[in-house]
């Protein structure tokens, strides 16, 4: 990010400007980054050590929701799925740089969390993760493995422009709802393939530790309804989420594979790898 840095203070919030974003955050976030950094250096800094760092942080959705402003919201306090996912991509990537600063991990997550790395208001924010998933390949963030039983995913996404209502920044501006509609058909484009949960158990030998799992839906107007980091254990893999059913970061107690099995609006998984 462009330099020039000036810090407000506003009824406990940090607001910090810079000349291509406003950053908002807690002081809390930065004791917790201050204490990952510490917890950083006791092993090693694979994705999984980093990842295990935000064990038992609560579950919380709707944390970068707003009808304000559009701006890069750290919140390291309370993780959805995909901001658990986001955060331990962001804080992985930085320590493997020479910069291990709070500066450097906003400008990482920035670059994650908007499309191209640009925050451009609302739409600009990769909403549904298939698109975060293309999106941050052509970054060169992650890859998209080439795994034997991948398959054609194809799914009409419309559950945003057709739940406007619910998202309190759509709900307000009714032109940026129609606009969803464009992203919405730019994302049923895209080239992606994903693992039937049928045939996930036989390629469970594909999947590493640290890959990021994409659990794809079969509801309407949806392509993805749950994100973790995969584990393997014994030659199994599990998933280290931010669980909404247990509302905190867990491991699962089962396989993926059984965790999959289990829910019918489930139908596989989507993987990247972050370079």
């Amino acid at each position: 990010m462009k330099s020039g840095l000036f810090i407000f203070i506003v009824l406990g919030f940090f607001f910090v400007f810079r000349l291509d974003a406003q950053i908002k955050f807690l002081p809390e976030d930065t004791v917790i980054f201050n204490r990952f950094l510490q917890y950083s250096k006791q092993g090693n800094r694979s994705i999984l050590h980093t990842a295990n760092f935000f064990l038992n942080t609560p579950y919380v959705g709707g944390t970068l929701e707003d009808d304000g402003e559009e701006q890069l919201r750290i919140n390291l306090r309370e993780l959805d799925c995909v901001t658990f996912v986001e955060n331990v991509t962001a804080l992985h990537l930085m320590l493997q740089s020479d910069r291990h600063t709070f500066d450097n991990f906003c400008r990482i997550l920035q670059q994650i969390r908007y499309r191209n790395g640009v925050i451009d208001g609302y739409l600009s924010r990769l909403h549904y993760f298939s698109e975060w998933l293309d999106n941050n390949r052509q970054k060169g963030i992650i890859s998209l493995p080439a795994i034997p039983a991948c398959c054609n995913f194809t799914t009409k996404v419309n559950f945003m422009s057709t739940h406007c209502d619910a998202y309190p920044a759509l709900k307000n501006n009714p032109e940026w709802c129609r606009q969803m509609t464009a992203i919405e058909k730019n994302i049923y484009e895209l080239k992606l393939c994903f693992i039937p949960k049928e045939q996930l158990k036989d390629s469970e030998t594909n999947l590493k530790t640290g890959d990021i799992i994409a659990i794809t839906t079969v509801l309407n107007g949806l392509d993805i309804a749950h994100t973790g980091i995969a584990t393997v254990h014994n030659g199994r893999v599990y998933l280290l989420h931010a669980s909404s059913e247990i509302k905190k970061v867990v491991i699962s107690d089962e396989p993926l594979h059984d965790y999959l099995a289990k829910r019918k609006n489930n139908s596989g998984v989507m993987v990247g790898r972050i370079n």
